[in-house]
């Protein structure tokens, strides 16, 4: 055995002694009442032989490696994220800036081309830059916008009412960017089948690979049997009009991040009502949303709004979806209604902080808050299940099992999009999802993370 194979051996024995030692001590620090998670999460720390100390720039919060404790500042700097677009190629994300072009509506009609749908239009291949009207009706037919990148189209909808069998009713490849304007009422759906084409997997009623503002005063319906409702591969911005959404997958769909200043949203799908990879930034508007998950991002901004959420899994969620940029939830203002369904679900989670600055939140669910972060609430009115509280206490809901996404809805009846029962999870009071009585109430706390707390964590230890 040479001397490379004897360090190697060394380093392999050493790592079998630690890890018995840790088991060991896990087990005694249980029979002293002590978390197991207290205990796994000592042990990664000092094993790495650093701490994550998490720092706030202009933009976002960054991770660094330091040797030091953690050191967080003001959650109040996210109402300054204001740049013209979001990226993180440098471990920061920005959030999206809204102009006063989002919020202009206005037009010259007189020089603006039209397009009148009829069940022959087929596809309607926009190619120059410019302000289009659509009006009229199709069973089958989509447009398709196609310009240089350095252009700009204006689509005007009025009263107009499209389907697309097999692809998106709005599709916009190329573009600088593309403002959407609504004005009457206006209907968008595809026929319950999306075929790709060429290079591009359609998936969504509207489908634009570059940036999209939607606004005016108009209603939209959107209807997507087979995929999502709008998908936007860049940066997305809303500032008005009156949507109703039903999808089979997300409702808004963003890559890049998302801005909402107005409008009225009813939302009802079978996964996300509104997601973006990136930053999310609502600054009004009213929302109902049924749904899975309500709100995901990895930054979530809430300045103002109505936000009434009845979920199955999270109602809002920062997830890690962004490389080197630290999730949040931030709650400047805006009334906020969060119920859930029964199971393994959280009212507001996330992978790092959840910052509660003002407005009013009220949220029924088994378990409120989960975060890996830290939790703040510095002002504003909460409400957990009825009961005013004044700190954010992690929930973690011992013994909760590992149930379908879109299993109990929060009304307490069986969601017609579920598919079925993933897990045997006990839910509160000992019954399993499929043993639950009509009495049985979603948001019952019952024993949850009382009684199951140690013989959740001795079957942890067994696992390891």
């Amino acid at each position: 055995m040479n001397e490379k194979e004897r360090s190697i051996n060394m380093k392999k024995r050493n790592k079998d002694l630690i890890r018995i030692a840790s088991i060991t001590i896990a087990a005694a620090m249980l029979m002293a009442g002590c978390s197991l998670t207290s205990v796994l999460k000592d042990q990664g720390d000092s094993s790495s032989g650093s701490k994550h100390k998490k720092t706030k720039t202009e933009d976002t919060e960054k991770t660094e490696e330091t040797g030091g404790t953690e050191d967080t500042s003001s959650a109040s700097d996210s109402k300054k994220n204001k740049t013209d677009k979001s990226s993180s190629s440098d471990g920061t994300l920005k959030m999206p800036e809204v102009s006063d072009k989002d919020k202009d509506t206005s037009y010259d009609e007189s020089g603006a081309q039209k397009i009148q749908l009829s069940d022959s239009s087929g596809t309607v291949n926009i190619d120059k830059e410019g302000t289009y009207i659509v009006t009229g009706s199709s069973r089958d037919a989509s447009i398709v916008i196609n310009v240089s990148d350095e252009e700009d189209v204006h689509l005007i909808l009025r009263d107009a009412e499209l389907t697309s069998t097999v692809s998106s009713a709005v599709t916009i490849l190329s573009a600088d960017e593309v403002y959407i304007t609504l004005e009457g009422s206006n209907v968008l759906s595809n026929g319950g089948e999306f075929k790709a084409s060429g290079e591009e997997d359609i998936d969504a009623v509207i489908y634009s690979k570059d940036d999209l503002t939607i606004n005016g005063t108009g209603t939209l319906k959107i209807s997507s049997p087979a995929g999502h409702g709008i998908v936007c591969k860049d940066d997305m911005v809303i500032t008005g009009g009156t949507y109703d959404i039903s999808a089979k997958e997300d409702g808004i769909n963003t890559n890049d991040s998302i801005a909402i200043t107005e409008g009225s949203f009813t939302v009802n799908v079978q996964d996300d009502a509104i997601l973006t990879d990136g930053a999310m930034q609502i600054s009004g508007g009213t929302y109902n949303l049924t749904c899975a998950e309500g709100l995901e991002g990895t930054l979530i901004t809430i300045d103002e709004g109505n936000i009434n959420i009845a979920a199955s899994d999270d109602g809002i969620n920062a997830a890690q979806k962004t490389e080197g940029v630290t999730p949040e939830v931030v709650i400047n203002g805006g009334s906020i209604n969060i119920k859930m369904g029964a199971g393994d679900t959280d009212g507001i989670d996330s992978n790092g902080n959840i910052i509660i600055n003002s407005g009013t939140v009220a949220i029924e669910a088994q378990s409120p808050f989960d975060y890996d972060g830290k939790g703040e609430l510095n002002g504003g009115t909460v409400t957990v299940n009825g009961q005013s509280i004044s700190s954010l206490t992690n929930q973690f809901g011992g013994g909760r099992g590992g149930g379908n996404r879109m299993g109990q809805v929060p009304d307490g009846n069986f969601n017609p999009f579920a598919q079925g029962d993933q897990g045997q999870g006990r839910m509160p009071g000992g019954k399993h999802r499929n043993e639950q009585d009509t009495g049985f109430d979603p948001f019952s706390q019952g024993n949850q993370a009382g009684n199951n707390q140690n013989k959740s964590q001795t079957d942890d230890l067994s696992s390891l």
